[in-house]
């Protein structure tokens, strides 16, 4: 599987190689929603899992490009602060996981299992 993470916050990129570690994976991290966009445009991957505190792009327009892009692709919306509003996100079908300071458990379980999924729909996931 191939993943293009979209955070410029080393924590949340170390979560997030841990959390979908697995030998035949591949990670591309983009640290902005252009590079995200350029990734997306030049490589075949599996999921995009995007940070949503990352500078640039908001979550909402960069989901909408992403989408626009690669229809097919399956996204997954991420953030470390509570205080983060998902929901226009969630409201439009992509996942949105939580992620303590240091990468709660079950939210990296959680994320785990989105990364393994096949091309099966996602669900939207409550914050």
């Amino acid at each position: 599987m191939h993943v293009i993470l979209c955070s410029d916050n080393p924590e949340m990129r170390e979560v997030v190689q841990r959390s979908i570690a697995d030998p035949g994976d591949r990670l591309t991290v983009c640290e902005s929603g252009m590079e995200l966009l350029a990734a997306v445009k030049a490589l075949v991957s599996d999921l995009v899992i995007m940070d949503l505190e990352s500078h640039g792009l908001g979550g909402l327009l960069l989901a909408s490009a992403v989408r626009e892009l690669a229809p097919a692709l399956r996204i997954v919306a991420v953030s470390m602060q509570s205080e983060m509003d998902a929901r226009p996100l969630v409201q439009r079908g992509i996942p949105y996981v939580r992620l303590g300071l240091n990468g709660d458990e079950s939210a990296r379980a959680l994320l785990a299992e989105l990364a393994g999924r096949s091309g099966a729909a996602l669900g939207a996931i409550p914050s």
